[in-house]
């Protein structure tokens, strides 16, 4: 894992991936017993820097030293450029495809040596012999700052994941499927697709789900992937929304991933990506919204729900709403699961009574609080939303009794939703203190 993420790699993690690759046969480069890696380092850099030559098995055993043991090969240049001149002499084909594969599974931008390591194998990629020289050849394998882009770019024209088109080229060690080189074209990919506005949501979210999950979970192959994910999923549609079931799907997903969630309960997973939180928590608000109207509308229907859809939508519209959320009873979370996704997020009654089907839209609206009831519910605003004991959004639970009064702080106005229509319509007073809260002045026809 350290070798893949680019950290700093200690013993543990470098006997672990020599002890496989020590079960590798010969041909791919593979060394015969179990070794201390962090002493054959050092011997191997004295041999080197004494301008001892090596033979085939010490130079196999030197392409594995180069990183991530005691004496780390590639961060020495007076040990470095002698042991690749000799490879160069030796034209070795177990050793150098040791070498290929020792590059491929500790690549990172800022390795140290990993340029020069790179041109040698551009010498040599005949020597290594297929799949590596094909791949040398089409995707500049052994070029640092092209192969990965190369491999990307492929993985995007053929929809399929950077470590898929290699595994068709036969190239097939977990190590190095799993490894610094298909890390960094999988990282290429998802910076263009985020740059793409010309996939079709379906499209972009089968494919960056292919290339960023480990299969049949929902668990990053690459945490340090996560703003990848969300940029490549969001950042396309900054200028103009893709539907409704699009946006749904899109955010199913994103709350679903390990590491990523969502904004309004997770912020600290989205804080290194702020264009595309702000984009996931504008979809979500208007989610919310729906899952309310939706919800409340499937459950229980009646003759005067369309006049408090049309205020709400309104007001979104109107864009006065910076963020909602939704308290759901059983009833209504079974139906919310089935219309939005399993992963959608909403809170639940935990006491209180409430009638079956209820529900509760929180909307924060300036600096205040809306708390909408459903049925004959009233609607209730808190002037402050940040003052102790006004209702907070995004928690898991809450009170049904505390939704109605507060805690220590009542609701500064409450409206009944009768009647809908005339001068003293209840539309006309919430609109008035939304007024009154934000600033921003509305015409009848916004929400009548």
């Amino acid at each position: 894992m350290l070798l893949r993420h680019g950290g700093r790699v200690g013993r543990e993690p470098v006997v672990r991936i020599t002890e496989v690759v020590d079960k590798l046969p010969d041909d791919i480069g593979a060394l015969r017993a179990p070794k201390d890696y962090d002493a054959l380092s050092r011997h191997l850099a004295a041999l080197l820097r004494g301008g001892h030559a090596l033979k085939p098995r010490q130079a196999r055993d030197t392409a594995w030293c180069l990183w991530g043991t005691a004496e780390e090969i590639a961060a020495d240049p007076a040990a470095l450029e002698p042991f690749l001149q000799q490879m160069r002499e030796l034209k070795n084909k177990s050793a150098t495809r040791a070498l290929v594969l020792s590059y491929l599974v500790s690549f990172h931008e800022d390795r140290p040596g990993l340029s020069a390591v790179a041109a040698a194998l551009q010498d040599l990629a005949s020597v290594a012999g297929a799949p590596f020289d094909d791949l040398a050849e089409r995707l500049r394998l052994f070029d640092v700052a092209e192969g990965p882009a190369m491999l990307g770019e492929a993985a995007v024209a053929e929809r399929r994941s950077p470590r898929a088109l290699l595994e068709v080229q036969r190239v097939q060690m977990e190590l190095v499927l799993a490894g610094g080189f298909v890390e960094a074209s999988t990282r290429r990919a998802l910076e263009r697709v985020a740059g793409d506005a010309r996939l079709s949501p379906a499209e972009r979210l089968d494919f960056v789900g292919r290339i960023s999950l480990r299969p049949q979970t929902q668990t990053l192959l690459y945490l340090e992937h996560k703003s990848l994910v969300a940029n490549a999923l969001l950042l396309p549609f900054e200028a103009e929304r893709p539907e409704k079931e699009h946006r749904d799907r899109i955010l199913n997903f994103l709350v679903s991933v390990q590491g990523i969630g969502d904004p309004r309960t997770r912020s600290g997973n989205w804080v290194n990506m702020p264009r595309a939180r702000e984009i996931a928590i504008s979809w979500l608000t208007e989610q919310a919204l729906r899952q309310f109207l939706d919800v409340v509308e499937a459950v229980n229907p009646n003759e005067n729900w369309p006049y408090r859809r049309r205020f709400w939508e309104g007001m979104h519209g109107n864009g006065v709403i910076s963020a909602a959320w939704v308290v759901l009873d059983s009833q209504g979370t079974r139906e919310a699961r089935r219309r939005f996704g399993r992963n959608t997020s909403f809170a639940e009654f935990e006491t209180g009574g409430t009638q079956a089907g209820h529900a509760v839209l929180m909307l924060r609206i300036g600096t205040g609080v809306c708390v909408e009831w459903s049925f004959n519910g009233q609607c209730r605003f808190w002037n402050d939303h940040s003052r102790e004991g006004a209702p907070q959004l995004f928690k898991d639970r809450y009170d049904a009794e505390f939704l109605r009064t507060g805690k220590r702080y009542a609701p500064v106005l409450e409206v009944r939703h009768m009647p809908h229509t005339g001068p003293n319509a209840w539309q006309h007073k919430v609109a008035q203190h939304i007024t009154r809260i934000t600033g921003i002045r509305f015409s009848p026809k916004d929400y009548m």
